[in-house]
């Protein structure tokens, strides 16, 4: 078995065949990688958290294969390692300087087979795949995302569902404490802060990456969002705001995903 990293949960590294890939568009969009580019990446991710000196890359990465260069050479291979972890997905910077010592790999790493990231990445979203859902956006409205909910009936269900929503976040902030105060931190996406009323941060964690997968959540950097299950409409209703609701200047946006569901499952 051909082993390789799987970094940060997002882009799978592949020694081998030089080159680096999203998880989710493997192989179609791989990024190839020179020589002395993937074998510097190797020795950083084999020995991640480790700081790596100048003189040690040097004699592992190009003056085994009889080679000599410059500091700048090796300068211009990390940009290349950086630049190429980006262009296959990577938002995170998990290759480090460290000034005058020499650079150091901080990423979350994994290591297996390509085909087992790849199949297992494609068969999580059968376990709480939504069937139907509906957005409401504020302040800028876009087209609603739905499969069932086609009726004039269900478009207004969908915008009293949203105004309620709204109502009771404006009542619980005015009473002085954010209705999402107790919702714990189950990780975070792309740099989007992640919060969940379910007890079980696992389950919260499988049924957003679910709910990714299908509808693509608009949360980026610096984002947090909040996933509500919602029992007596049995679905799921997701809050994305670009700062803490608390603040009077947050801008947010509300989405709600029918499905059924079960807390004790």
């Amino acid at each position: 078995m051909k082993t390789v990293f799987l970094i940060n949960e997002t882009v799978l590294f592949e020694p081998d065949a030089r080159r680096v890939c999203s998880r989710a568009h493997y192989p179609e969009r791989a990024v190839i990688l020179h020589g002395p580019v993937s074998e510097c990446l190797l020795q950083l991710l084999e020995h991640n958290d480790q700081l790596l000196t100048q003189r040690y890359l040097f004699a592992t990465v190009w003056e085994k294969q009889g080679a000599v260069v410059t500091t700048n050479a090796l300068y211009q291979t990390i940009a290349s390692i950086r630049k190429a972890l980006k262009s296959a997905g990577l938002e995170d910077n998990v290759i480090i300087t460290v000034p005058k010592a020499g650079f150091k790999s901080v990423a979350q790493l994994r290591t297996g087979s390509a085909d087992a990231f790849v199949e297992r990445h494609k068969t999580v979203q059968p376990l709480t795949l939504p069937d139907e859902s509906i957005v409401e956006r504020k302040p800028v409205a876009t087209p609603l995302v739905s499969g069932f909910w086609t009726s004039r009936r269900a478009y207004g269900l969908a915008a009293g569902l949203f105004l309620l929503s709204c109502s009771v976040l404006f009542i619980t902030l005015r009473q002085g404490e954010s209705v999402f105060a107790h919702y714990p931190l189950i990780g975070n996406s792309n740099g989007c802060e992640v919060y969940s009323s379910w007890h079980d941060k696992e389950k919260s964690r499988s049924i957003l990456e679910a709910l990714s997968q299908r509808f693509p959540l608009p949360c980026k950097r610096g984002d947090v969002a909040y996933l509500t299950l919602n029992q007596t409409q049995q679905g799921i209703s997701v809050i994305i705001c670009d700062q803490i609701p608390e603040n009077s200047a947050a801008r947010c946006q509300s989405i709600f995903y029918r499905q059924p569901y079960d807390e004790n499952e």
